[in-house]
């Protein structure tokens, strides 16, 4: 029993001593921002009526979570769907780090906040414009990757 414990010790002290190597050298890539990405495909001949709805709702939410510090910016990019089954518009978010993506009731508020903003301004055109999303579009889903910097 006393040797297993040396030979335990021994073991231990071996490993403590070895050089480690750091992983995070390794990495061939500086980190930046985050970017939620949304993939949609819009109803034939309803693309520019999405677009429309989006600059009054999506977009008046995106200036002033700016304003707010919530995001550090958006972008849409719109291009043709390769087939039956592809997406035709990207919705793009953002983000400082992935720490914004953590829970936060003040964030909350300050989301909140802007929709009511949104929806006073719209009234009760904003009900209309986001109900008919549910008729000319079509949600393939969501992303969220991490821009990075070759080294």
């Amino acid at each position: 029993m006393k040797n297993l414990s040396i030979f335990s010790l021994s073991v231990l002290l071996i490993l403590l001593f070895l050089p480690v190597q750091n992983l995070a050298q390794d990495i061939p890539y500086d980190e930046g921002t985050v970017w939620n990405l949304a993939f949609i495909r819009t109803a034939v001949n309803s693309t520019d009526d999405y677009l429309k709805g989006l600059k009054n709702t999506w977009e008046a939410n995106m200036k002033e979570a700016v304003k707010e510090g919530l995001i550090k910016s958006y972008k849409i990019l719109l291009g043709s769907a390769a087939n039956q089954e592809d997406y035709n518009i990207i919705l793009l978010i953002e983000y400082e780090n992935m720490a914004s993506f953590d829970p936060d009731p003040v964030k909350d508020k300050k989301w909140d906040a802007i929709e009511e903003k949104i929806k006073d301004k719209m009234q009760d055109e904003y009900e209309k414009t986001v109900s008919n999303y549910e008729v000319i579009r079509q949600w393939y889903g969501r992303k969220i990757m991490r821009e990075i910097y070759l080294k």
